[in-house]
């Protein structure tokens, strides 16, 4: 077990394999009926494969090393989802079967989350006054949050620890619920003069006109996709449905961390957060130096060990700078994964004056130095 994943820990290929050679036959099977009438020992193979074989594969094989069993069970869960979806009315005899065990498992796990509740909740007020610290520190949301996370719940047995994974997770879906409904009021954070500056990513390009297009595209498809769904299966359509407002309130809550949330430097060094996809905070000392940027955005695109605080409209434009790191940097990302950096390529909206405070603040280090 783990207590944190990164992204670079997923085996791809081996994912995208299973789900195809799984999820694919069995759909033609099940809803094309591409072999023919189905009938309840069909659908009881198809179960089999979503709900157990399916799950096992991607957790034993689906990683570059063992994670939480958690992730088993949210596999699990996903796949009776989906064989719920898959599978019709005719052949679903023995589908209620796997409902059940899986509610069993679920019911586990709700426990298990449930005395991890209490433990959290007895340890509230110590974690409100470490991120009011941490807020003075780092000012963003989901770094503060985290950092006081890490703190707040640092156990001697690391087994424990390994939980802060899954409170990261939970500060995201805080950071979607609160940006995305109650956040419509706020303002950018003002910096007193001398304390620090404030830069912003946003505003020049065309991404303000992408999310509204990809908003009201959502809203477009939830209603089409419950509308067709319904005709095979209610119970599908609604879950469905879920899925989807959720994921709305996700782009939604992006976009508005990302206009609350401008790139902050002060004395200590670098604090940005990308919407709700990635936070960090990069000292000084770590800074090697900021250049111009001679990379096109496809090949920044496939530089692994880099983050692009950019935003684009339908065409990606050219980055103009890169600030490059003495030493590999951990940054945090969506849902409590991590990542490792060397590099951060930036397209700020006052591109020229964000070079100038960053070479000096870096010339005032070296001069204390």
């Amino acid at each position: 077990m783990v207590g944190s994943l990164s992204l670079n820990e997923i085996a791809w290929k081996r994912t995208i394999i299973f789900l195809f050679l799984i999820i694919i036959p069995n759909f033609l099977v099940m809803q094309v009926q591409l072999v023919g009438p189905v009938n309840d020992m069909v659908g009881l193979g198809t179960a089999l494969d979503l709900v157990i074989i399916l799950p096992l594969a991607l957790y034993f094989f689906g990683f570059k090393k063992r994670v939480s069993w958690l992730v088993l069970c949210a596999f699990v869960f996903w796949g009776l989802l989906l064989a719920n979806w898959i599978i019709p009315d005719e052949a679903d005899a023995y589908l209620s079967y796997f409902n059940r065990s899986v509610i069993v498992i679920e019911a586990g796990v709700i426990v298990l989350e449930l005395v991890l509740f209490v433990a959290i909740v007895k340890r509230i007020p110590l974690l409100l006054k470490n991120y009011k610290n941490e807020k003075n520190m780092h000012y963003h949301f989901l770094l503060s949050f985290s950092a006081a996370i890490q703190s707040t719940f640092s156990f001697k047995n690391e087994r424990l620890n390994k939980f802060q994974f899954t409170l990261r997770i939970l500060a995201t879906d805080i950071a979607a619920i609160y940006y995305s409904l109650f956040s419509w009021r706020k303002s950018v954070p003002v910096i007193e003069k001398g304390k620090g500056n404030t830069f912003t990513f946003h505003k020049n390009g065309s991404y303000q006109g992408v999310f509204f297009m990809i908003v009201h595209a959502m809203i477009i498809e939830i209603v089409a996709v419950h509308v067709i769904v319904s005709n095979f299966s209610y119970n599908a359509a609604w879950i469905l449905t879920g899925l989807d407002i959720y994921t709305l309130l996700f782009i939604i809550s992006d976009y508005q961390a990302i206009r609350l949330s401008p790139v902050i430097l002060d004395s200590k060094g670098i604090h940005f957060q990308k919407g709700i996809r990635q936070y960090g905070f990069v000292p000084w000392e770590q800074v090697n130096g900021v250049n111009e940027n001679t990379k096109t955005p496809k090949e920044v695109d496939q530089d692994r060990q880099a983050i692009a605080l950019a935003l684009h409209g339908l065409e990606k434009e050219p980055i103009p700078y890169v600030i490059k790191l003495k030493e590999p940097l951990e940054i945090q990302q969506i849902f409590g994964f991590k990542k490792i950096i060397e590099s951060i390529y930036l397209k700020m909206d006052e591109p020229h004056k964000f070079n100038e405070t960053v070479h000096s603040y870096l010339k005032d280090i070296n001069f204390n130095d």
